[in-house]
């Protein structure tokens, strides 16, 4: 599913690049961290409350992409906290089938080791993340124009 998800994707999140690479072709350029999207997916999926019937959106804008995952942060989690690499996994057996699978490595670290810094560096802007009792959302910035 991940899989899917990501090669559906790849047309809307890149765009043809400006440099001709020896095949004569333009490689393709992300304008999101793609690391930084891949963990805000996985993180959407694996955190969501499977309780509520709404579906993990995720959305790309001119400049920037949003993931939306149903359900506000578990237990006495808050945006802070998720940032400072505390752990508070929700749904704790799909985090197991998931690291079992090799999609999920470090738990509770993904937020503070990919998204914020792989964010910054790639877009020179920060992620933002946007927390009510219905949903987290996370912003990813694109790349300015190059």
């Amino acid at each position: 599913m991940v899989e899917r998800l990501t090669d559906r994707m790849r047309p809307f999140i890149s765009e043809e690049g400006s440099v001709i690479n020896e095949g004569m072709r333009r490689d393709s350029v992300y304008r999101y961290p793609f690391d930084a999207v891949r963990e805000a997916i996985l993180n959407a999926f694996v955190h969501r409350d499977w309780t509520r019937s709404s579906e993990v959106e995720v959305v790309n804008y001119t400049n920037r992409l949003e993931i939306i995952s149903p359900g506000t942060l578990q237990n006495s989690m808050t945006i802070e906290k998720m940032l400072a690499g505390q752990r508070s996994a929700r749904n704790p057996i799909i985090v197991e089938i998931m690291r079992d699978y090799g999609y999920v490595d470090s738990r509770g670290m993904g937020v503070r080791r990919k998204i914020v810094p792989l964010t910054r560096d790639f877009a020179g802007k920060d992620a933002a993340f946007d927390l009510t009792d219905d949903y987290l959302r996370v912003v990813i910035p694109a790349r300015p124009a190059l």
